[in-house]
């Protein structure tokens, strides 16, 4: 069995950016995966990671303003905005 991470509950106002989109967050949090499985969703069985239902979420939550990157786990961050490398120099 997975264990999957802590959770905090945070309180805000309904009517604030984040309140708007807390529905999504929730989902958004529910399918973040275990810190030993990085790339396998913790609630999709069988489904690797990012999910559909976490991208679907994430997008939501990004259309109405609110930076995913800050309800994602910064251990995630370089999975789902992978670095570009920089262009080989020919000589």
């Amino acid at each position: 069995m997975t264990v999957g991470r802590d959770i905090l509950a945070v309180v805000v106002a309904v009517d604030s950016p984040l309140g708007r989109v807390a529905r999504a967050v929730d989902v958004l949090s529910s399918h973040v995966p275990a810190v030993a499985q990085p790339l396998v969703c913790s609630f999709c069985v069988g489904s690797g990671w990012p999910c559909r239902s976490f991208l679907d979420a994430a997008q939501h939550v990004n259309d109405r303003g609110v930076d995913v990157g800050m309800v994602v786990p910064v251990d995630l961050h370089p999975v789902l905005w992978p670095q570009k490398k920089p262009a080989a120099r020919v000589s």
